[in-house]
């Protein structure tokens, strides 16, 4: 009898515990559905930016004002340190160093896995705006650029690639 009154009580306290969270919080149907709904606008308000698919390698890409970029890479993508290459062009065709890019790598199939992160570009002598990747494995990846001008976003593209 005594272990039957045992097996009772740590049935009894078990049942009460996993019954206090809801009874200390009190919510009903209508509450959660409103945090559902505050959490919902609250993402939505936290959604990451577009990347529009850029023209392919080599190809102007329009900024606006008569603004154009060109991207290539230092070599065919492979294992290893690829280097991105952005030239920037005003209207007349002559280089634009006074914009600020800022890119990120990664693996679309494995968000998070390989993601470099947003990282800003160095700006070489030549006037040629610079990134290296580690490409850690072979895949497709993809590519994300933001261009600023004046602290403000005026371009943001993506272009995805073979390794």
């Amino acid at each position: 009898m005594c272990r039957v009154k045992k097996s009772f009580s740590i049935i009894l306290i078990f049942f009460v515990t996993s019954l206090l969270p809801l009874t200390l919080y009190g919510e009903d149907h209508q509450t959660h559905k409103a945090m559902n709904y505050n959490n919902a606008s609250a993402s939505a308000e936290m959604k990451a930016p577009d990347y529009p698919v850029m023209p392919g390698l080599d190809k102007k890409v329009q900024l606006g004002d008569g603004n154009y970029l060109v991207y290539n890479f230092d070599k065919k993508p492979k294992l290893g340190t690829l280097i991105i290459k952005v030239e920037i062009f005003n209207s007349k065709d002559k280089k634009d160093t006074s914009m600020e890019i800022t890119g990120s790598a990664g693996m679309p199939s494995m968000r998070g896995a390989h993601d470099t992160g947003d990282r800003p570009f160095a700006l070489s002598n030549k006037g040629v705006y610079l990134l290296p990747v580690n490409i850690v494995m072979p895949g497709e990846w993809e590519i994300k650029l933001t261009v600023k001008k004046s602290g403000k976003v005026i371009f943001r593209g993506s272009h995805r690639f073979d390794v």
